[in-house]
């Protein structure tokens, strides 16, 4: 009988979807601060394990695919947008939504996204 499971992430898949090191991702899993499992030698994550990791909501249904993409750093999100890391920080305090990964802010691209519309929105509207 053909077992499936859902450990398919790998350490390397892990650390680029956090922005961090790899040895970083050996290290909370090893500790159990990050949930998975070994196979075959190998340390193995499955999504929920890696959301649960984040200290964000817990994706669900059709948003899911999304917050599989790679988390952004404050500096990449300034980057992307043309804008300073002090004013990606301003609008963490006004409630831009955040996803705490061992102590460093990430942020989703669906998040920030989401974000963006609305204040763009807001500013139409003034």
């Amino acid at each position: 009988m053909k077992h499936t499971h859902t450990y398919n992430l790998s350490v390397a898949a892990v650390a680029d979807h956090y922005a961090l090191a790899a040895r970083t991702i050996r290290g909370h899993l090893q500790t159990g601060t990050l949930r998975g499992v070994r196979l075959r030698g190998e340390w193995r994550c499955s999504w929920p394990d890696v959301w649960a990791a984040e200290r964000g909501p817990m994706p669900k249904d059709a948003l899911a695919a999304r917050y599989k993409e790679r988390l952004m750093k404050k500096k990449d999100l300034a980057a992307k947008w043309g804008i300073g890391e002090r004013k990606v920080e301003r609008w963490i305090e006004d409630g831009l939504p955040t996803r705490n990964v061992f102590g460093s802010v990430r942020i989703a691209p669906v998040e920030a996204e989401a974000w963006i519309r609305r204040i763009s929105t807001s500013w139409r509207d003034k």
